[in-house]
């Protein structure tokens, strides 16, 4: 059996929540709470473009489909006061031509108000050509 000290169980799990919250307030809350999320010089690379801190970040992304984001398994690898994670997603748009799947490849660290993600990189998973 694997031994897990107090502090690293402590944090996978405030890590955790995080990874939960982030679908969940992209759905259910405002657009303000899901950026709150991130450290304020976050990075977010989806569909070949590097976004830099929250401005930009929210310019792009509160323009985005809606839809429903379900979260699926996630691996989380500890390293002090740095997390690197990868979690499986989908997203089923409003419209079917914005659905998609992948990974989320995300770096967090811890902050004086907990643990906030820095980068964000979305693979997105290829389709098949039919």
């Amino acid at each position: 059996m694997v031994q897990v000290d107090h502090q690293t169980l402590s944090d996978k799990i405030a890590i955790q929540e995080v990874l939960n919250e982030y679908c969940l307030r992209l759905e259910i809350d405002t657009f303000e709470r899901w950026l709150d999320l991130f450290t304020d010089d976050a990075e977010y690379e989806v569909f070949r473009q590097v976004l830099k801190g929250r401005a930009e970040i929210s310019a792009m992304l509160s323009q985005a489909p809606h839809g429903v984001h379900v979260g699926g398994p996630s691996r989380i690898m500890l390293d002090g006061d740095v997390a690197e994670t990868i979690e499986s997603y989908m997203f089923i748009g409003d419209d079917d031509a914005h659905s998609n799947n992948g990974w989320y490849y995300r770096t967090l660290v811890r902050t004086l108000d907990g643990w906030k993600i820095s980068r964000t990189r979305v693979k997105l998973q290829k389709r098949a050509a039919h």
